[in-house]
């Protein structure tokens, strides 16, 4: 056996016992370290490898170092810490710094289904957030990718049986602001893109395809449009809702009508703009859309977006 003592062994008998001196054999530090499982009371040093119970006293560690002030590892399969209140927050973390983290997570591991944080609300929310800067926001998701056609995104929300994503703001203030050219909903989808075509949208009559646009009229005073293509395949415009209106000037003897998929205006002051709008519905709507029915603008693979859902659906269940 060595006769090495070990010096944290050394000081904590000396504290725990109240010995006047450090100079303790190796066969007394040992039978003093095996013989006794009491715990760590408060005021006495924290035990390795033991609960430890400082009883109703706190316990404060202060650092002015730049390093880090505490670091536990765990390189077993267990978790690197767990932190629980009965009676209040679990874990409460906050910086005074105003470019850090109050919390920072950070998962390392190679591509998998794990997250840098977990949070799972049982009968409550799941995550919180909130701001007191109007400028700022509640919540941030940014993918630092930087690849444009890649199926991720900033921010992933499923609703299960309710809704998967609800914003709510104040009226004349956007409930949601879109950067791209497209928003692009899965199901009985929501289409906006740059050219005003909403497709898909639900209305308190059903399921409304609104379709917008500013012309210049020719020299006889008319125009065509024609809207044929994917985003038009399941859309009924026999029974669709024109409406013109005269931009550049008045123009009494403006008309539009509709043949097949073309909108076709007449009547109107040549070299003029007119503005026009077209209500109709979606013929497929009711129940699941099929492959062939479910239409998306350039740049979405459906396919590969609903695969991904799909995968991402199994992964959490």
């Amino acid at each position: 056996m060595s006769t090495k003592v070990n010096a944290a062994l050394d000081r904590r008998t000396a504290i725990r016992f109240g010995a006047v001196g450090a100079a303790a054999t190796a066969a007394t530090a040992a039978t003093v370290a095996t013989a006794s499982n009491a715990e760590a009371a408060a005021g006495q040093a924290i035990l390795a490898g033991r609960a430890n119970s400082a009883g109703t006293a706190g316990t404060t560690l202060t650092t002015a170092s730049t390093a880090i002030g505490l670091t536990v590892k765990n390189t077993g399969a267990g978790a690197g810490a767990f932190f629980f209140a009965q009676n209040n927050n679990g874990f409460a973390g906050g910086t005074g710094a105003a470019n850090k983290y109050g919390l920072s997570a950070a998962n390392t591991g190679a591509v998998g289904v794990g997250a840098a944080m977990a949070a799972s609300g049982g009968n409550n929310t799941g995550v919180l957030a909130n701001t007191n800067n109007s400028d700022k926001y509640a919540l941030e998701g940014v993918n630092l990718s930087g690849v444009g056609t890649s199926d991720g995104g900033g921010i992933y929300a499923e609703g299960g049986d309710g809704v998967g994503l609800l914003s709510i703001s104040n009226i004349g203030v956007p409930a949601v602001v879109s950067i791209g050219d497209v928003i692009y909903v899965e199901g009985h989808e929501v289409v906006i893109t740059l050219n005003s075509v909403v497709f898909g949208v639900t209305s308190a009559d059903g399921p409304e395809v609104t379709y917008s646009r500013t012309v210049t009229l020719d020299g006889s005073g008319a125009a065509t449009v024609d809207f044929a293509g994917p985003d038009s395949d399941d859309v009924d415009f026999a029974s669709a809702i024109p409406l013109v209106s005269a931009n550049s000037a008045p123009m009494p003897n403006l008309w539009i009508t509709i043949t097949g998929t073309q909108v076709k205006i007449a009547g109107g002051v040549a070299g003029g703009t007119a503005s026009f709008r077209v209500v109709a519905s979606r013929t497929d709507w009711g129940g699941a859309p099929t492959a062939g029915a479910r239409r998306a603008p350039a740049g979405v693979d459906i396919a590969k977006s609903s695969a991904k859902v799909a995968k991402e659906r199994a992964n959490r269940k």
